[in-house]
């Protein structure tokens, strides 16, 4: 398996300092999200949440069967918490011998700018285009869109109407691969971590602060804050099976190539448990086509 280069002792310093600056303020409220964009690096250097890492295999396949008229796909990354699936797919389609243009899509200005950065670090074409997925127009189709739970961040009456976007936005026979966890005993509203899971999230992030040392100078009662603001705002509307998943495809005018669906088992085992958590929860792989 090709090494997949992810400097986050490098990044993460960048996230952490430039968020509360870039991050999308709440025309309602007037907050940002810098508690996710801001937080999120800290969190994978600690090993908490779930990334395209937990799936390569997955995304490598999947780049590794995208068919194009030219030498150079075009690629569109439909929402990004960081630089990490820009990553894979760049070191997918090096397995391959093939350089990629990638277009990455974002409500947030952070992301966007970690993946420039992470560019920058490489030969690839990058654009970035910060508005909202589902007013995003292209001038030319895209061989691919690909996402790592996105489908999560949309309402179950949104999600036919992302799909359709998607659809809209490849080419005849252009295709998505995405991931996204299932969870099949939970309602149709946003669900988030319950209080005991809150607790348990705050405690394990002040027991890792170690792994920030030397990379991230934050002070505990700062990490502290970070991990309880994360832990009441972090969420997802719920996908519940291969059934549901299925039926929101078909409805958005894309055929299912591939569904699988599997726990994710790779990562520490520290009773961590909810959303953006691996904690052994299982995701299904999805491949579609346009007809």
């Amino acid at each position: 398996m090709t090494r997949i280069d992810e400097p986050l002792s490098l990044s993460a310093p960048l996230a952490w300092q430039m968020a509360p600056r870039l991050c999308r303020k709440d025309p309602v409220t007037g907050e940002d999200c810098s508690w996710n964009h801001g937080f999120w690096q800290i969190l994978r250097l600690m090993g908490m949440i779930t990334t395209p890492e937990h799936h390569r295999e997955f995304f490598a396949r999947a780049c590794a069967a995208i068919t194009c008229s030219e030498s150079r796909p075009r690629i569109l990354i439909s929402g990004a918490a960081d630089y990490s699936m820009l990553a894979h797919l760049l070191a997918a389609f090096r397995a391959c011998g093939i350089a990629p243009a990638v277009t990455a899509v974002d409500l947030c200005e952070t992301p966007l700018h970690l993946n420039r950065w992470y560019a920058d670090r490489r030969p690839v074409a990058l654009e970035t285009k910060c508005c909202d997925i589902l007013d995003y127009r292209a001038a030319q189709a895209f061989d691919a869109v690909c996402s790592h739970s996105f489908l999560g961040q949309f309402a179950p009456a949104q999600r036919t109407v992302l799909i359709e976007r998607w659809r809209q936005l490849l080419r005849p026979g252009g295709t998505v691969f995405t991931v996204n966890r299932l969870r099949p005993a939970a309602s149709s509203a946003w669900v988030g971590f319950s209080p005991e899971q809150q607790e348990t999230f705050r405690e394990t992030v002040l027991s890792k602060v170690g792994a920030l040392r030397g990379i991230v100078d934050i002070a505990e009662h700062e990490i502290a804050s970070y991990a309880e603001i994360y832990a009441k705002r972090q969420g997802a509307f719920p996908i519940h099976s291969r059934e549901e998943v299925l039926d929101l495809f078909e409805r958005g005018g894309l055929r299912l190539d591939h569904l699988v669906c599997a726990p994710v088992t790779a990562g520490p085992r520290d009773g961590v448990s909810g959303p953006t958590t691996p904690g052994g929860a299982e995701y299904a792989c999805i491949i579609a086509r346009r007809p």
